[in-house]
C-alpha cells in the first residue's frame, strides 16, 4: 500500500517538474479545504539539486515535511531510483517513508514502506480519497513489493505483496500491443507498395489473481492509452465475499496546450485500513510563469478540494 507521504511528495515533485523545466528550483504554494475541517495552507521549495537527484522541503499549519530522490544507472541495461521522505506534525507526530524501483535486463522491482504515529491526514486533509489506497491508521507501518518479469516484447508477469494491516499477495500477467494505423498514400507512392504505418497507441490486457487477509478473488483489467495523451484504465476484482473496481480516465491538454487532467473511482469495500470509495478530479495547467493545479477528492468519509501554484526560479523561468 503506497503510503500518503509518498504520494504527497511525489505531487510536489511532479508539480515542480509541471512548472518550469528540468533542473529548474521551484516554489510551491498550496491551499487545501476539506468539508467540516480546518483549512490547510502550505509553502515550500521543490526540484533543487542534490547529487544525482532532487531536495523538496515544504512547510504547512499541519506538519513540517522533507524529501530527496536520487537516481544511478547501472550499465549496459539497468538503473535504480530511491526516495526518501519525512514529516513532522505540530503535534509531534512522525511519518517516514523510503521508496524504490530498480530495473535490470528484464527484471524491474519497486518497493516502498511507511513506518508512522501520526494519521495520514495529519498531514494532507485530503490523503484518504488518492487514487491509490490511503492507510489510514493513526500509527503503524506498511510495505509494498512488486516484481515484473518481461517474458517477450509484449508479455509481463507481475507478482506483488502488500504487508501491513491487511497482508496479501497478488499475481498475473500483462499483455501489451502497440496499435497502428495505416496513412494515406503520398502523391508519387508506388500503388503496389506496402502501405507505411504509425503507431496510434497502447492496448494492455491484465489477468491475476488477489488473496489474503480479507480479499479472494480474480483479478482483470484493460488499458488503452493514445499518442495524443489519452489513457483510460479499468480494473477489476471478484471473489467469493471479494468485488472491487478502480477505473482512470487521463488527457493531455483538454484544458489548453501543457495541461493535464485526470479523472478516476475506486470502490474496494475489502481493504480493511483505507477509504472503500475514492474519487478525484485532477487538473494541471500553465498560469503565468508557472504551473496551477486544481484538485477535487471525496469518498467515504468525505470531501476536500486543493488549490496548488509552483512558480520556477532562476534564469530557466518563463521559457
Amino acid at each position: 500500500m503506497q503510503s500518503p507521504a509518498t504520494r504527497h511528495m511525489t505531487a510536489l515533485t511532479l508539480a515542480a517538474a509541471l512548472a518550469a523545466p528540468a533542473g529548474a528550483i521551484s516554489l510551491d504554494f498550496g491551499t487545501a479545504y476539506r468539508v467540516g475541517g480546518s483549512p490547510w495552507l502550505s509553502a515550500g521549495v521543490s526540484n533543487v539539486p542534490l547529487g544525482r537527484g532532487t531536495f523538496s522541503v515544504s512547510a504547512s499549519n499541519r506538519a513540517v515535511e522533507a524529501s530527496a530522490t536520487q537516481g544511478f544507472s547501472l550499465p549496459p541495461a539497468g538503473a535504480v531510483s530511491a526516495s526518501a521522505s519525512a514529516a513532522v506534525t505540530w503535534k509531534g507526530g512522525l511519518r517516514l517513508t523510503s521508496g524504490g524501483t530498480a530495473t535490470l535486463g528484464p527484471v524491474a522491482l519497486n518497493l516502498s514502506g511507511v513506518f508512522f504515529t501520526a494519521g495520514a491526514a495529519e498531514v494532507d486533509p485530503l490523503a484518504a480519497w488518492m487514487l491509490e489506497p490511503t492507510d489510514l491508521r493513526a500509527r503503524g507501518w506498511n510495505a509494498d513489493l512488486t516484481a515484473r518479469y518481461r517474458v517477450s516484447r509484449t508479455l509481463i508477469a507481475v507478482l506483488g505483496g502488500e504487508f501491513g494491516p491487511q497482508n496479501n499477495v497478488s499475481g498475473g500477467v500483462e499483455w501489451r500491443r502497440d496499435l497502428t494505423r495505416v496513412l494515406p498514400p503520398a502523391e508519387g507512392d508506388d500503388p503496389e507498395a506496402e502501405p507505411a504505418t504509425e503507431r496510434a497507441g497502447t492496448l494492455a490486457l491484465r489477468l491475476g489473481a488477489r488473496a489474503g487477509r480479507g480479499v479472494l478473488g480474480v483479478t482483470g483489467g484493460v488499458t488503452y492509452s493514445t499518442e495524443m495523451g489519452l489513457s483510460l484504465a479499468l480494473d477489476a476484482l471478484a471473489g467469493p465475499g471479494t468485488l472491487g473496481a478502480v477505473g482512470s480516465l487521463s488527457a493531455a491538454d483538454l484544458l489548453g496546450e501543457g495541461s493535464t487532467t485526470r479523472l478516476y473511482l475506486a470502490y474496494e469495500p475489502w481493504r480493511l485500513a483505507s477509504a472503500p470509495l475514492r474519487a478525484g478530479a485532477e487538473a494541471t495547467l500553465p498560469a503565468g510563469p508557472g504551473t496551477l493545479r486544481l484538485d477535487v477528492r471525496g469518498g467515504t468519509g468525505g470531501l476536500g478540494a486543493r488549490v496548488g501554484y509552483s512558480l520556477p526560479l532562476g534564469d530557466d523561468a518563463g521559457q
